[in-house]
């Protein structure tokens, strides 16, 4: 087995056991337990052509606390490995005269290649009212090189194997609107999303239509713009995405 085949399939493996533990593993610790999953379609400047994604997420919640695990795998002939990403995140609620507002902890691991990885930490206070939401915070990014990296390509100790991004601004406004008890759009300007974060200059537009099955289930659609800078969209495009999921109230 190649060095590269090691590497996908290690943390292909790693990922699956993660995300069925956390499935069965928070039933019996939270009130309640959601599954968010989604897959999506797409294309951009760096994914040499259309690319697939597909995510889950867990999360499980007592009171005012929650707390969510969830992966990305991705299909794309730009990447070296299937794992595209690892989310773990801890929020808190908190009642504002009549306003909610939420503090989340995040933690974000992706493999960027067989050689080198991203990890974020990041904190972010969100509040909404009943046509807006707002979402404001910071993260620290760093960029490694990884251990059979290292030992593969025989750097020194003197060689500098981490880059480190100490700050960077995460905004998302959004604009809520029920056009009925299971019908509602949502519309979104922001420079992050659930696995990747892009530099405050380079907002994405999102467009998300949801749709009650029941009281357990929602469907949803999301189109995304994103692009790579401002004031110009057509010389700045960046690229655009389609995705379709699912939110599963499980207990």
């Amino acid at each position: 087995m190649t060095f590269k085949t090691q590497f996908q399939f290690n943390f292909l493996y790693k990922s699956i056991l993660v995300l069925i533990w956390s499935f069965f593993s928070v039933q019996p610790i939270f009130s309640q337990v959601s599954l968010n999953s989604y897959a999506e379609i797409g294309s951009n400047a760096v994914s040499e052509g259309v690319y697939g994604d597909f995510s889950t997420q867990v999360e499980g919640r007592t009171g005012n606390f929650s707390t969510s695990v969830g992966g990305l795998l991705s299909f794309s002939n730009a990447r070296e490995s299937v794992l595209s990403a690892f989310l773990f995140t801890a929020t808190n609620d908190f009642q504002l005269k009549k306003n909610k507002l939420s503090i989340s902890g995040f933690y974000l691991w992706k493999p960027l290649s067989d050689i080198m990885y991203e990890t974020n930490f990041g904190l972010l206070g969100a509040c909404r009212t009943t046509h807006f939401g707002y979402k404001l915070g910071l993260n620290t990014r760093f960029y490694n090189f990884t251990k059979a990296a290292i030992l593969l390509y025989n750097f020194d100790e003197t060689t500098q194997t981490t880059l480190w991004e100490p700050t960077n601004v995460m905004y998302k406004i959004s604009y809520f609107r029920d056009f009925s008890k299971k019908l509602d759009i949502e519309a979104v300007v922001t420079n992050f999303d659930h696995y990747f974060i892009q530099q405050e200059t380079n907002p994405m537009i999102l467009l998300n239509l949801g749709y009650k099955l029941n009281s357990k289930l929602k469907l949803y659609s999301e189109l995304g713009y994103m692009q790579a800078g401002l004031l110009n969209f057509h010389v700045n495009a960046f690229g655009v995405y389609l995705r379709g999921g699912m939110i599963w109230q499980i207990n």
